[in-house]
């Protein structure tokens, strides 16, 4: 059994920081027209220019309520990508086991955006290669935009980015609830569409009280994104990526709000401070060694 997950409270919530284990991306892509030079100091790249990443997937908890919030990449790879991004299985159901939980014990999975290294855990991949649902018993919300898209890619960047989609979608499209815009899921947790990295991109934002928490995803998926002009290549609108993360990161430095990372190889999540109009980490949530194994 893996190490159990480490937890905030926000108000009344548990938010506990599951992964479905670490990654690797090419590093151009993730930082997009940064110069190699700068990133790497805090992203070394091996011989293939990848760089090591997370997926971290939030699940927030009251009462009979359990929100996840993505869902990583799954085991649903073929051999040959699983060569190239350097995953496996998956560990989500081992980190729920840690918790005292199974798969079926998760209401309601808010998506963020239909990229593979966020829904591809949605499902899982039997020992015969049959797909199935891998949280039978959640609702599933996701903006109708980004299912359109989806299930409709207009040109050959669309196609790319969205070729898991289809058949994960097919797998559990009675699952599925599609969305407009901003929706308040449970009472207390919102996701809320964003744009930018897709253009339908949502995040989730717990709130009790004065209390928050944001999972941000795409718009900042590592600390070293919180620089603002530092984003992915992946991003379809760059400038609404910078102006979402710069609103966010100004009311997480302003009012105390923890912020969690969905790609960062060291931080699950932390608070957010602003010095010298910069802004870094305070209360870091560390992914430790023995979790990550």
């Amino acid at each position: 059994m893996r190490e159990t997950p480490p937890k905030i409270a926000v108000g009344s919530f548990t938010v506990a920081f599951l992964t479905d284990g670490l990654w690797r991306n090419d590093g151009g892509c993730m930082f997009g027209v940064v110069p190699r030079e700068l990133w790497k100091r805090e992203h070394p790249p091996d011989e293939q220019n990848r760089i090591r990443l997370n997926l971290t997937c939030p699940l927030i908890i009251k009462g009979t309520d359990a929100i996840l919030v993505d869902t990583g990449i799954g085991n649903r790879l073929s051999s040959v990508e699983r060569k190239i991004f350097d995953h496996a299985d998956g560990w989500l159901p081992d980190h729920l086991r840690a918790l005292g939980m199974e798969p079926g014990d998760i209401t309601h999975l808010i998506v963020s955006h239909l990229h593979f290294d966020h829904c591809g855990g949605i499902v899982r991949r039997r020992d015969s290669g049959v797909l199935e649902s891998a949280f039978p018993k959640a609702r599933i919300f996701v903006q109708q935009g980004e299912l359109e898209i989806a299930n409709n890619p207009r040109n050959e960047r669309l196609r790319a980015a969205y070729k898991a989609a289809q058949e994960i979608v097919a797998t559990v499209k009675d699952q599925f609830e599609a969305i407009d815009g901003d929706t308040e899921i449970v009472p207390g947790v919102m996701a809320v569409r964003t744009g930018g990295h897709t253009a339908d991109h949502q995040i989730a934002i717990v709130r009790d009280g004065a209390d928050r928490f944001i999972h941000l995803a795409d718009i900042v998926p590592t600390r070293s994104h919180m620089r603002g002009p530092w984003n992915q290549a992946y991003d379809l609108d760059a400038l609404r990526s910078m102006e979402e993360k710069a609103r966010y990161l100004e009311m997480a430095s302003d009012n105390k709000w923890w912020l969690s990372f969905a790609h960062d190889d060291s931080v699950f999540a932390a608070r957010v401070k602003k010095e010298h109009g910069r802004f870094g980490v305070t209360d870091a949530v560390a992914i430790s060694e023995t979790l990550s194994a």
